[in-house]
């Protein structure tokens, strides 16, 4: 590599698909846009791939009466505001449901974006780590706030309680999550053996067939890597308003609106999570 520091750090940007100067200068004079669900200023930019981006002028996500952000991800609190929104959608619509549920919220992206260990990806705004729902060892519905890792008939054990997946909280959090009018979740990673029991619970509440067609094509198992048994992991699409910064792979699905410029693919890029 070249001993001049300019052309170094210039040649080091591109290796991790950073943006130039001149890409910084046009996304600082970028205008505050509006987000068509709610009418509130979103300054925010997802700059880039989510395994090799950056967050400009991100939201940061605060606790409430449903939502919490668990210990350790306090410094990673950071989203597009897309994403900010439809979590907290999602956690205020289970909290009507079901009185007193909390969502337990983990790591989103630091406030600038970037590569963010041990993660590979999380870097450009667009992913949100999400606890399950849980109930103790009696079945009463439990706000925890820690990721508990389940076995395969969805029971773990965490300083020493006994915790339990709770089907109708998961599945209400889901319906949210793929219902929204403006965003769009392109991946839900989870285990199969926890994707089961949601499809279950969604035949058993005998939810709309497009919202379960939907769940059945976005929830999915890495294919390398961790399984997720532990938390959801939720990747949402680029904004309208920051492409073409911000970059999308496939699969696009048939109901997103970029549908019609790749294929509706269901492949998954490797340690893509």
């Amino acid at each position: 590599m070249t001993g001049n520091p300019v052309l170094r750090e210039a040649q080091h940007a591109e290796s991790h698909a950073e943006p130039s100067d001149a890409d910084l200068e046009k996304i600082a004079r970028m205008p505050r846009s509006i987000s068509p669900s709610d009418i509130e200023p979103n300054p925010s930019v997802s700059v880039g791939y989510p395994n090799r981006g950056l967050l400009r002028f991100g939201m940061r996500i605060n606790d409430d009466r449903a939502l919490k952000v668990k210990v350790g991800s306090q410094d990673s609190r950071h989203a597009t505001g897309e994403l900010i929104r439809l979590i907290e959608r999602a956690a205020h619509e289970v909290a009507f449901r079901y009185p007193r549920a909390e969502l337990t919220v983990g790591d989103l992206s630091r406030p600038g974006g970037g590569r963010f260990r041990p993660h590979v990806s999380h870097q450009s705004g667009r992913d949100v780590d999400i606890g399950f729902y849980l109930l103790d060892r009696r079945s009463t519905p439990v706000n925890a706030h820690v990721f508990v890792r389940l076995n395969n008939q969805a029971m773990g054990k965490q300083w020493g309680s006994l915790y339990k997946f709770d089907a109708s909280r998961n599945w209400a959090l889901i319906e949210s999550l793929l219902s929204h009018p403006t965003t769009d979740v392109q991946h839900i990673f989870v285990s199969n053996a926890i994707k089961r029991r949601l499809l279950n619970q969604a035949i058993k509440e005998r939810a709309n067939p497009e919202l379960l067609m939907r769940a059945r094509r976005v929830i999915t198992q890495p294919r390398h890597g961790a399984p997720h048994r532990s938390h959801f992991h939720v990747r949402v699409y680029c904004a309208d308003d920051d492409r073409p910064m911000c970059k999308d792979r496939p699969p696009f699905y048939s109901w997103h609106q970029r549908a019609t410029q790749a294929p509706a693919v269901s492949t998954l890029k490797p340690n893509d999570s």
